[in-house]
């Protein structure tokens, strides 16, 4: 599989992520997208742990079912791996090179920069600016170990899909990113802009500066507390909790004892990595705008509370927009959670 591969195809996004599988194709229509398939499937816990799969056949048989309900007809696929199992360094070269001299020169360069030996990462490279005034060009070299990228094809093939392409979350989250501020770039040039993605267990801050992702980092914080505040109060298993959290079905002391608890808390944590960002001696002194992403965002009134908290002015982040990514309107009421699984599927569009 490759990272960076230049050519078009058609292709179906499927996105691991803790709690669940989505699977989503994009037609193209010009500039413009189309959702055509889509479809999530949940996960049982702990089937994939701190971004790595832990059980190849609970996770495969979430895409298959996930493929199967969505009636996606494409057998290409393309994934996204945490960017935590990834090694990224940008390098530069002389311009003139011919291709087998650029990949001869990237592996040169890979034995210094990679802190693995190269017989254990798959390795790929893209050049991703090239200036004829200083006569170099800027390539980005990424690896990841072969274990990790064999793990996911595994799952990948096991759902009867072709392991195509294999991107790098952060990649595909600043893809479809793009979409949400397209319609404001104007407005938006030259800010500082974050975005919160409130995921099952981990809470992942980036921020973006003209559409280009300058920085990010993940925190230990997400719905699973919220989950097992749920299941202590009310003596209730894991699973039954979880099911009771997305169909609302609780008793009436639930919002004010739990749900607005947990909202003042997620809020704290906006605040908080925000603040650790500016911090972090990177040139910004502060974050003009926060956009909000993940599962947790779907909770009525969370986008009000945070920019309460945070003094930003904060809105739910969606991909989806009538010169952007056209959906229908159940569709777009799953947004939140679609981000990621949009910038994959962009790479799958034709």
């Amino acid at each position: 599989m490759s990272i960076f591969s230049p050519k078009r195809l058609k292709a179906v996004a499927v996105d691991i992520g803790t709690s669940s599988v989505k699977v989503l194709e994009l037609d193209r229509r010009g500039s413009s997208y189309r959702v055509g398939q889509f479809a999530i499937e949940r996960l049982p816990r702990n089937a994939v742990v701190e971004r790595g799969i832990t059980d190849v056949e609970a996770v495969s048989g979430a895409v298959r079912q996930a493929i199967k309900r969505s009636k996606c007809k494409r057998k290409p696929a393309i994934v996204a791996i945490a960017s935590s199992h990834v090694v990224s360094r940008t390098v530069q070269l002389p311009v003139g090179l011919r291709e087998a001299e650029i990949e001869e020169q990237v592996m040169i360069e890979a034995s210094q920069h990679i802190p693995h030996p190269l017989e254990e990462v798959n390795l790929d490279y893209q050049v991703v600016d090239s200036s004829e005034t200083d006569g170099s060009y800027l390539v980005k070299i990424t690896a990841c170990r072969k274990e990790i990228i064999e793990g996911y094809s595994l799952v990948i093939e096991s759902a009867g899909l072709e392991a195509a392409v294999v991107d790098v979350d952060s990649f595909a989250v600043e893809r479809g990113f793009a979409f949400v501020t397209a319609g404001m770039s104007d407005a938006l040039r030259g800010k500082v802009i974050a975005l919160i993605d409130f995921g099952e267990v981990t809470t992942r801050l980036d921020i973006f500066v003209d559409d280009a992702a300058i920085y990010d980092r993940d925190h230990s914080f997400g719905g699973r507390i919220l989950t097992e505040n749920i299941r202590t109060r009310y003596g209730i298993s894991f699973e039954e909790a979880e099911a009771a959290k997305l169909s609302g079905d609780l008793p009436e002391n639930y919002r004010e004892d739990l749900l607005e608890p947990f909202k003042a808390t997620m809020a704290r944590e906006a605040s908080r990595a925000v603040e650790f960002f500016v911090s972090a001696g990177r040139g910004y002194e502060s974050v003009d705008m926060l956009f909000i992403t993940g599962g947790c965002t779907r909770i009525e009134g969370i986008a009000e509370v945070v920019q309460m908290h945070t003094g930003l002015p904060t809105a739910v982040a969606s991909p989806f927009s009538p010169s952007g990514i056209k959906a229908s309107a159940i569709l777009q009421r799953q947004s939140p959670l679609l981000l990621k699984a949009c910038g994959l599927a962009v790479r799958g569009a034709g």
